[in-house]
């Protein structure tokens, strides 16, 4: 054997230095999810597919990856592209996961963090209903408010 074919052995030993004590099967099922992630977020950039389509890739998503599932896609919120980042707040808000609320908050408040990413985390969770202004219990009181004469609070989303 020549020296070129101990490179095949050391490239497969490099892989993922993060993923050192995980086994093949891991590897390729983390590998499954990146890709299932990409395709959805892919399918919803291109406006190819529906609404009842794409939460039926989410329901699938949540039930063969489990967790993983949305903690990736909270964490595909990174990403540069702006349409690809805008499709993701979009799943998430089809998702509607409670699981993923603890992380959005932080992203949402973490000032390290680019504006574009923390505006995201922040439209997300005003999707999924979680932000004081969104709850129903706060809209009640503005409409007793309003209904009592008093100033009417205004939402703004700010680009």
């Amino acid at each position: 054997m020549g020296k070129g074919d101990a490179l095949v052995f050391q490239q497969v030993s490099n892989i993922g230095q993060d993923h050192q004590n995980w086994n093949i099967v891991e590897l390729e099922s983390h590998k499954q999810l990146h890709h299932y992630i990409h395709e959805t977020i892919q399918l919803c950039t291109d406006c190819t597919a529906t609404r009842s389509e794409l939460q039926r890739r989410l329901s699938y998503g949540c039930t063969h990856f489990g967790k993983r599932f949305t903690h990736h896609l909270v964490y595909s919120l990174h990403r540069k592209d702006h349409d690809e980042r805008q499709s993701v707040v979009w799943l998430l808000t089809l998702l509607n996961d409670q699981e993923a609320l603890p992380t959005l908050r932080h992203m949402a408040h973490n000032k390290r963090l680019p504006r574009s990413i923390r505006l995201s985390a922040s439209l997300t969770l005003a999707g999924m209903r979680a932000t004081p202004e969104m709850s129903d219990h706060h809209r009640r009181d503005q409409r007793d408010a309003f209904d009592q004469g008093s100033k009417h609070v205004r939402l703004y989303a700010i680009s």
